[in-house]
Order: structure tokens, then C-alpha cells, then sequence
């Protein structure tokens, strides 16, 4: 199996593209990113991009799986405008580009309680996401809806650093609902058992179903 992956350097990413090197089911991995990783394996190819020129990859690459990890935070992109180029228009743009190529299933991290008529920025821009590519017609379309990502990040979010500390008093009234934290190592086991498995159809993941995943 040859999966295109973005978003390959961030928390849930990373662990992603770790998995999958490790799998026997994959074959070749495309990392593609603005910068390269520090990481070297024979089944995994670097492509240094801004997004850009997702045209000119569609003539020489074509893959069974794409996998969107691609995130940023206000903090990094205070602009909203930017934000939703990074967040919604990277991502749709690789959807677009893998429909081309022939890919079947599309694999998106989103977020717990995402809304295309929220009016928290974060939850639309995820909603108008999930939208978009579900209007693709993908054979299978997965999306992760995770609460609190529970992992240590290259970058300082103090916000996100309290929440996690307080996420084991938090998650006891959730009762191991959707909004219950989870680790991100955990999230990417459940990606990449879930990628194997190929599922058919559209469907929404939340807590439960990555526990149900990862047995």
C-alpha cells in the first residue's frame, strides 16, 4: 500500500508516519511538508513543498491512501486568513489532487465537536473540512474527531500544557465519551490500524471507536 501523508511533523504526525513505517502493509510512505524530517527509512520519500504545485506531483506519483495531519494554531498564525489556508485550503488541495491520482480513502485528523456553522473559528474551520473532502466521493472517507490530545509538542502551548495536566480530572465526567483525552501515540495506532483494515464508506470516530480500533 502507498500512502501520501501531511502534517508528518506534528504530534499526531509524527506517530503516524512511525506506525506506518513499521507496518508490513505499507510499501512506501510520501512525507510531504516544508521541511524535510530528520529521519531516514527505505520505505519512506521527502518532499519539500509549500503546497503550491500539488499539480505537477499528480504526473508522477499515485497512491491507495491519503493521510491529513496538517494543523496550526493561532498562537503561530494569528492571521485568521492564513489560518484557514493552512487548516482548510492545504487539506482540501491535497484531497483534490489525490481524487486526480485515483486514490480511494482519505484519512482526517478533525476535532471533537466540529461544526461548519460553529461560530468558535477553530470548530468551522474544521467542520468546512470535513465538508469539503466528504463532498469528494471518496470509497472511504475516516474522520478522527479527537478531544484533548494528551503528548509532548516541539512548541511551547502553555494552554494546551495546563489542559493536559488537568485531562485526568476532566475526562472522569466524561464517562468515556467523545471528549475524553486521549494519548496521541494511541490516536496514531488507531489511524494506522484503521488505514490497514480499509474500511468502506464515510464515518466519524470519536474516543471509543479509536480504543475499538487499536484492540
Amino acid at each position: 500500500m502507498k500512502i501520501s501523508l501531511i502534517g508528518a511533523s506534528g504530534l499526531v504526525g509524527n506517530h503516524v508516519l512511525r506506525f506506518l513505517l513499521e507496518s508490513s502493509f505499507v510499501t512506501e510512505v510520501r512525507s510531504f511538508g516544508r521541511q524535510e524530517l530528520a529521519l531516514n527509512h527505505p520505505k519512506l520519500m521527502q518532499s519539500k513543498t509549500d503546497f503550491s504545485d500539488v499539480e505537477e506531483w499528480a504526473r508522477d506519483w499515485h497512491f491507495d491512501v491519503l493521510i491529513c495531519c496538517i494543523g496550526t494554531t493561532r498562537k503561530k498564525t494569528p492571521d485568521l486568513s492564513v489560518y484557514k489556508t493552512i487548516d482548510y485550503g492545504i487539506t482540501v488541495r491535497m484531497a483534490e489532487w489525490a481524487k486526480k491520482s485515483g486514490c480511494s480513502s482519505v484519512h482526517l485528523i478533525s476535532s471533537v465537536s466540529a461544526n461548519a456553522t460553529s461560530r468558535n473559528f477553530y470548530l468551522r474551520i474544521k467542520g468546512e473540512t470535513e465538508e469539503a473532502l466528504l463532498s469528494r466521493g471518496f470509497t472511504s472517507f475516516q474522520i478522527y474527531r479527537p478531544g484533548m490530545l494528551i503528548g509532548k509538542r516541539q512548541e511551547s502551548r502553555p494552554a494546551e500544557w495546563v489542559g493536559q495536566k488537568l485531562s485526568p480530572f476532566f475526562d472522569l465526567f466524561t464517562f468515556g465519551g467523545n471528549y475524553h483525552s486521549i494519548s496521541a501515540v494511541k490516536l496514531a495506532q488507531a489511524i494506522s490500524n484503521n488505514v490497514e483494515k480499509n474500511p468502506l464508506g464515510n464515518r466519524l470516530l470519536h474516543y471509543r471507536d479509536f480504543l475499538s480500533v487499536i484492540k
